[in-house]
């Protein structure tokens, strides 16, 4: 089993995830809901470095955190879809290039040549906010 969890591990870090990302994701993959020592245990990561990492997982809407009950244990259940929140990080970190290229050359009034290409590139961006994931 744990040949399968270094697999899909390595898998999700290529699609962009950290170490500590992919271990998490792939943790709450197998079991679907765990306290957060429970993913500290089978992640090998410290309580503080797996709060951290849930952070961003939940902001892409991955993950949840939850208390059962009125315990004190802070559970977390996987819930998001894992390529579309791939997608949507990608996009607007080179929609963010692609802005801020843009207005570097506001100031470079002789460069339109290349001012015009990264136009184009942005419209193949937005067009790729279009193309939907696969459902299965």
């Amino acid at each position: 089993m744990e040949k399968v969890y270094e697999i899909f591990s390595n898998l999700v870090s290529t699609l962009g995830y950290s170490r500590a990302h992919a271990s998490i994701l792939t943790t709450l993959f197998a079991h679907r809901e765990l306290s957060l020592g429970e993913i500290a245990k089978n992640t090998k990561y410290s309580l503080s470095s797996i709060s951290l990492s849930l952070d961003l997982l939940e902001f892409l809407g991955l993950i949840k955190r939850f208390r059962k009950d009125k315990s004190k244990k802070v559970y977390v259940k996987l819930e998001g879809d894992l390529l579309l929140a791939l997608k949507e990080l990608i996009l607007m970190k080179i929609n963010r290039g692609v802005n801020s290229a843009l207005e570097e050359l506001k100031r470079e009034k002789k460069e339109e040549t290349v001012k015009r290409e990264i136009l184009r590139f942005k419209k193949y961006i937005d067009n790729l906010y279009k193309v939907e994931i696969p459902k299965d």
